[in-house]
């Protein structure tokens, strides 16, 4: 990089250090040898620095900042003569001491623009153009008593080789665009006071190599939209203190080697159609009864093969001696059952009253007969389930927020969203009156008006004092003129 030094040197080296050096000087010797001074500013006015007499300010480079994050810097008024001392350099360096009445501040300012003020209000800007470096030897405290914000545009990486502890005496909120990702060596222990929520827009998929222990001191629901699958390669236990209901609308199997079915009380199979037993398959009961139910001589039951205990003749000659009695007592039997159904026709709500005798007959309070098999699947507390889970997918849209944003966001949009979304002109019709409903938009974003013009500027630069200065131009700083 040349520099004006470099080009005074080249400048003797060609005319000579004795020409250079008395090159376009006055003969009073009041003229800056090098050229450098006066400087262009200062053409036809005073040399005394403008920041002292207030007509420039000194301010170090803050950068563009971040949206919604503001500096909370006031704007810093003109020094007064002769307040402000100032020392700058032919560079541009800056140290100002000003104690100007209500502007009193201390500047030290590269002249790229970095450097360190402490403003008349006690604040103090640190700025680095470029990177900025800290080291501390021991022990390092930062006490903030106002609110804090702390931007990085670009990575940040955090390394704490000993322990590291958060304590939020707030709330505390995390918001990461991208993915997040933990590595724990170690154990992991999460300690929720009140409410917990988790939700998950896509997959979830949860691994546990040793044991995995859920406990739950109330109740626990789950509902499940669409299939379950559980695989179990050891063994499967579930025990209830109270009721089991497994309800299946389509069909429900269970197959194993061994199966085991008891009722320590009672037992009900029940199906209009189907089969029980096997090669070897015993049966013990009571009474084997037909469609017609436990009805003497006409239940309607078929049996095949041998009969163990009265004989054939030994039952015929006992129906014999009783034939007269067992007929009467018959008709009288089906008289009363027919009464009974006719009642029970005539209740004035028939859908209780059959889930009613359903219910007896599973529990064994009441006798069971064919027409309240019938009735089993679609009455009483066993009856199959209906189970409907988001209809429509109300529940699901609401979490994706889809239907909100008419399919355009699928969570509550941030100010860069809806700026990048507005570019098209459909979107921003679908959901320009949603989000000005919700105060995220102002009503007035579709005017192109300006609600105010303030002062304007040309497009080319007018001089302060009204007039083209003269002399040594930015551009021929160190060049000599021939008077």
């Amino acid at each position: 990089m040349t520099t004006k030094k470099d080009n005074y040197d080249l400048r003797v080296g060609k005319l000579g250090s004795g020409n250079e050096d008395t090159l376009g000087v006055p003969y009073d010797g009041m003229q800056d040898p090098t050229g450098e001074y006066p400087k262009r500013d200062y053409n036809f006015g005073s040399s005394v620095n403008q920041a002292a007499r207030g007509l420039k300010i000194n301010d170090l480079y803050v950068g563009g900042g971040d949206f919604g994050v503001s500096l909370n810097l006031q704007p810093q008024r003109p020094s007064e003569y002769p307040f402000n001392q100032v020392q700058e350099t032919t560079s541009g360096h800056v140290i100002e001491q000003d104690d100007t009445p209500g502007g009193e501040r201390v500047l030290i300012k590269h002249r790229t623009g970095a450097g360190v003020e402490m403003r008349a209000d006690g604040s103090v800007v640190i700025s680095a153009v470029n990177n900025k470096v800290e080291v501390t030897g021991g022990d390092q405290t930062v006490i903030v008593e106002g609110h804090g914000n702390l931007v990085y545009n670009g990575n940040l990486n955090l390394k704490v080789t000993g322990d590291y502890n958060i304590d939020v005496g707030g709330n505390m909120n995390l918001n990461v665009a991208g993915n997040k990702v933990e590595a724990i060596e170690h154990n992991h222990k999460t300690t929720v006071t009140g409410n917990s929520t988790y939700t998950t827009k896509k997959t979830k998929t949860t691994k546990t190599i040793g044991t995995h222990t859920d406990i739950m001191l109330a109740d626990n629901n789950q509902f499940v939209k669409f299939d379950q699958t559980n695989y179990v390669e050891g063994n499967i236990e579930i025990a209830s203190e109270d009721n089991i209901f497994v309800s299946g609308k389509e069909s429900f199997a269970v197959s194993s080697k061994n199966t085991n079915i008891t009722g320590a009380k009672y037992v009900s199979v029940l199906g209009q159609k189907g089969a029980i037993g096997g090669k070897k398959v015993d049966f013990t009961g009571n009474v084997y009864q037909g469609n017609e139910g436990a009805l003497a001589e006409s239940s309607g039951a078929i049996f095949h093969g041998t009969f163990k205990g009265i004989a054939d003749e030994a039952i015929r000659s006992y129906n014999a001696n009783v034939a007269d009695a067992a007929k009467t007592a018959f008709q009288a039997q089906k008289a009363g059952t027919a009464g009974s159904l006719g009642a029970a026709g005539a209740a004035s709500d028939p859908t209780v009253a059959e889930a009613t005798k359903v219910q007896a007959a599973i529990t064994g309070e009441a006798p069971l007969t064919p027409i309240l098999v019938v009735s089993h699947a679609t009455s009483g507390s066993y009856a199959i389930k209906n189970v409907v889970v988001d209809a429509g997918d109300t529940l699901k849209n609401k979490i994706l927020l889809t239907d909100d944003y008419e399919q355009v966001f699928d969570k509550i949009p941030t100010t860069q969203e809806i700026r990048s979304a507005f570019r098209n002109s459909s979107t921003r019709d679908k959901v320009g009156g949603i989000l000005v409903s919700e105060e995220r938009l102002n009503p007035d974003y579709q005017s192109k008006t300006p609600p105010a013009i303030g002062r304007t500027v040309k497009k080319s630069p007018s001089s302060r004092f009204g007039f083209e200065p003269i002399g040594n131009a930015v551009e021929n700083r160190g060049k000599r003129f021939t008077p």
